[in-house]
């Protein structure tokens, strides 16, 4: 004891007297390691973390394999919240120093809170084998039980730990959760107030408790407890944000804004309150007082960058762009690497659509912030703007596992839900995202949205009525409530309702679609059809929407002049708009002008809006063309900007088989990554067939030619194929068969003369 107190009132003495002790090291390795070992153990009694890591480095860079030091280090990490170092450098001790316990314990907590049980497990048997009385081992083994169910085993670890140290709390709190799972809230009430017995200064204990009655709809209890904390811990502030949650949680935003600023009265330099606060008046719909709140954390933050980049962010959520750029710019500018700032960064690259330079930073900030909730979120919108709906729900998922209270999580995983067309998870999240944010509209009207979608149009109706009841003139709600009238058969309501739209919001295209619909089935005729489309637009001018519906229709019509010369007045008006070029190049290649059709699709790229429908129109047309070379280039810049994407990943495979020189290996993995993703595709499916057929896996080809042909009776190309499969596997009477059938059937396609020419030669062949 006296050496420790020696330490902290002469830390540099001590290293002086280290160095002078381990002089002449510099050529020793072991003597040099030991050096900055003990200078890192003198920085900690000094309480200089971050001197401590740069030792510790320092050793392990002498000794990658110094277990001790690598141990320190991530105890160190842990403290800095660092929690990826942290895992890195345990996991590394325990696997250098097999008797450091501790390091593998803390190496099976990481494991488990990414839920890696299994290996977990694997950690905690391993220091039970080595010690069979390790009571924080049996306590994580009992927690793993607990998680996979397998209660008998949970009990029997935590009764083991129980009886060798019956004073530690912390284990009456785990024995609490295994009766909770054991639903036997009684028993687990006792034991979490016996753990309170056992240790009546520790908070967690109270907040286990209060956690308990919160979960059991035991409102009272739960706010009773907090006023307990309250009074027992009055330095802390965690009690009084536990009460004031409390309240937030049963929407009782009264008492929750006085419990806050109770709080704030009581400790008004604390910026984390501060942050809450904030968050609050935020979620509660206030703005100047949000804004109020962020601005008083910076003033009183430790690290105002911290507090700045969260009020950077606060204004980019409401649109407040000009402040959320100068206020993110502040904080890069005084450190350019700042998490929270770039963050806010990434999020103006996904609203100025550069989803994929967005992607890539945002993989490396949740790899080192695994989780950071809302760079998980931000990551989701920018798959969805890649229109990767599936890397986007797995996002949002990760999102709401660390943060499952957010209500704009919820409620795009609803949207992701109704997209792909899941009604009954769809419903379940917005109903979730109304609980936590009842005033949240965009969750409300996906909710009806869902009820519609699923084809309950009766309740679709009511819902949607009694919105349009207090929100009279929103053009969302009146729409779909027009769908759902049009879906309970009703035109004549469906039509007044788009009606509707159309006086609120003259360039509301799918209203004026959806008008135009009805009255063609009403008995309209084409020119009254299209004149009411133009009697629109003189409504709307500008409207982007309508001019594209009316260029639609014209083309249709054979009418290519007036329509292009819409494409290009949108052009004009809006040059990001995809379908403004699209349509131009189609009208270009029905009049067999491919030339200008490629200049429609470069001006695309030069928009900068949607390059990857650029690149397959461009592709599509020097495929066309019989240019194989760059119709390849075209559709390999596709899978740069989107690797998965299955429409180019199948017409690079199948031009590929049609090279003299295939690589046939890089075509069967694109045309299985496209297979992978739309399953169902004929086409698809086919092209893996046909690379199966040329690396002369006929059984092989055969098997997808077959279910092309199953799923498209209607496309006697398919057939054909199958045919050539079957011929190349010895089964030529079958081949035939299938050859002559197709030949039969009536619908044209592009290898006709070289199926009857092959037909010829195997009959020929077979001497008929």
């Amino acid at each position: 004891m006296h050496t420790s107190r020696s330490l902290l009132a002469l830390p540099c003495c001590l290293i002086v007297l280290v160095l002078l002790l381990l002089g002449g090291c510099s050529g020793d390795p072991e003597k040099k390691k030991a050096v900055h070992y003990e200078k890192a153990m003198a920085y900690v009694q000094e309480k200089n973390p971050s001197a401590a890591i740069i030792e510790l480095r320092n050793a392990i860079q002498v000794d990658p394999k110094y277990a001790a030091a690598r141990y320190q280090l991530g105890l160190l990490y842990l403290q800095a919240g660092e929690a990826r170092n942290a895992f890195n450098e345990l996991q590394r001790a325990a696997s250098l120093d097999p008797a450091n316990l501790d390091a593998k314990l803390k190496t099976a907590e990481f494991l488990l809170m990414g839920r890696d049980k299994e290996a977990a497990k694997k950690h905690v048997e391993e220091i039970l084998a080595a010690k069979p009385e390790h009571v924080d081992a049996l306590a994580l083994l009992a927690t793993i039980h607990t998680a996979d169910n397998k209660l008998d085993e949970a009990d029997a670890a935590i009764d083991k730990a129980l009886g060798l140290e019956p004073k530690q709390d912390r284990l009456y709190l785990i024995k609490g959760r295994v009766l909770l799972a054991r639903k036997n809230p009684q028993e687990a009430e006792a034991l979490f107030k016996k753990a309170i017995e056992v240790n009546p200064d520790k908070p967690a204990n109270y907040q286990m408790l209060l956690s308990f009655y919160q979960s059991s709809g035991k409102r009272a209890e739960a706010e009773s407890m907090a006023r307990t904390m309250i009074d027992k811990f009055p330095d802390q502030v965690e009690p009084r944000v536990l009460l004031a949650s409390l309240f937030r949680q049963a929407n009782d935003t009264a008492k929750a804004e006085a419990a806050y600023k109770e709080a704030i009265d009581k400790f008004p330099k604390d910026p984390t309150l501060r942050m809450i606060v904030a968050d609050f008046y935020d979620q509660t719909g206030t703005f100047e007082q949000a804004e109020a709140a962020y601005k008083a954390a910076v003033e009183t933050a430790e690290k105002p960058l911290d507090a700045q980049a969260r009020l950077a962010d606060f204004y980019f959520e409401h649109k407040k762009f000009d402040l959320a750029k100068s206020t993110m710019d502040e904080v890069l500018a005084k450190e350019a690497r700042h998490s929270g700032a770039m963050l806010v960064q990434n999020k103006f690259l996904v609203k100025e659509g550069r989803n994929q330079e967005a992607l890539t930073a945002l993989s490396a900030t949740v790899r080192d912030f695994p989780q950071w909730a809302d760079a998980h979120f931000t990551k989701a919108l920018a798959h969805l703007g890649l229109g990767e709906n599936e890397l986007a729900l797995a996002s949002v998922g990760e999102a709401i596992k660390h943060n499952p209270r957010n209500s704009k999580y919820h409620t795009t995983l609803a949207f992701l839900h109704l997209r792909a067309q899941k009604f009954e998870d769809a419903k379940k999240e917005a109903a979730i995202a109304l609980q936590l944010q009842p005033r949240n509209f965009p969750a409300a009207l996906l909710f009806a949205r869902s009820v519609l979608m699923a084809k309950e149009y009766d309740n679709a109706v009511k819902i949607l009525e009694d919105m349009r009841a207090k929100v009279p003139n929103n053009v969302e709600v009146v729409g779909s409530l027009g769908l759902a009238y049009l879906g309970k058969k009703e035109p004549d309501k469906a039509l007044a309702a788009f009606q509707e739209v159309l006086k609120l919001q003259p360039g509301n295209t799918p209203a004026l679609v959806n008008v135009a619909r009805i009255q063609q089935q009403q008995g309209k005729k084409k020119e009254e059809i299209l004149q009411l489309v133009r009697d629109q637009i003189k409504t709307a001018p500008d409207s982007a929407g309508n001019l594209m519906l009316l260029a639609t229709m014209l083309m249709t019509e054979k009418q290519y002049d007036e329509a292009l010369g819409l494409t290009r007045k949108v052009q004009e008006l809006q040059p990001q708009m995809t379908s403004a070029y699209t349509l131009g190049a189609e009208i270009y290649k029905r009049l067999d002008k491919t030339d200008e059709a490629v200049g429609e699709y470069n001006k695309l790229l030069t928009s900068g809006s949607n390059k990857l429908q650029a690149y397959m129109g461009l592709g599509a047309i020097h495929e066309q063309r019989g240019e194989r070379d760059l119709a390849k280039k075209q559709y390999q810049e596709v899978l740069k900007i989107s690797p998965n994407f299955a429409p180019a990943a199948n017409n690079l495979a199948w031009i590929m088989t049609e090279d003299e020189q295939p690589d046939l290996g890089e075509a069967l993995r694109l045309a299985m990554v496209a297979k992978q993703a739309l399953p169902e595709d004929a086409h698809i499916v086919d092209t893996l067939g046909m690379v199966h057929y040329k690396r002369g896996s006929f059984g092989l080809a055969r098997a997808e030619f077959a279910l092309a042909a199953q799923s498209r009776p209607d496309m006697p190309v398919f057939q054909y194929h199958l045919a050539m499969a079957l011929y190349g596997d010895g089964q030529k009477d079958e081949a035939m068969k299938e050859l002559q059938e197709a030949l039969a059937k009536e619908q044209p396609f592009k290898e006709r003369a070289e199926a009857e020419a092959l037909l010829k030669k195997w009959q020929a062949e077979a001497g008929q």
